[in-house]
């Protein structure tokens, strides 16, 4: 047996000990960029919601009063002149959510809260204000 190459098992337990360790610290930063980057998704998609909002307002005076999402929707993606919210945009916001919290929407004001998909359920709301996580 002398004489053989080979690695000794004292080698391959060193090899799978560091790759532990490097997966130990890659994983939860992954987990982490990932979470992000669910929550950018949904921040941008409330954001282009809050933009329809704002349009609807320069072209009515006032916001849709309604307290359910599926009115919200079907005023802002009804046929009017210039589209606000299509339904590939509700699509997309559906997609980056993993729930809808509390819409409110009357004519003067509107908080809409989503829950994002990260591991947390992320709180995300919508005022005329601006977006807060």
């Amino acid at each position: 047996m002398k004489g053989q190459k080979g690695f000794t098992l004292i080698e391959l337990i060193i090899v799978i000990a560091i790759i532990a360790i490097l997966a130990a610290v890659a994983i939860p930063n992954y987990l982490g960029f990932r979470d992000r980057a669910n929550i950018s998704a949904a921040k941008e998609s409330l954001g282009s919601l809050r933009t329809a909002l704002e349009v609807y307002r320069a072209d009515h005076n006032n916001y849709p009063a309604t307290n359910d999402v599926g009115t919200l929707e079907s005023t802002l993606t009804a046929s009017n002149p210039i589209p606000y919210f299509s339904q590939s945009d509700w699509d997309k916001l559906e997609a980056n959510i993993s729930s809808w919290g509390t819409v409110n929407v009357t004519g003067t004001d509107y908080t809409i809260e989503v829950k994002a998909k990260d591991r947390n359920n992320t709180t995300i709301t919508a005022t005329p204000g601006g977006i807060t996580p």
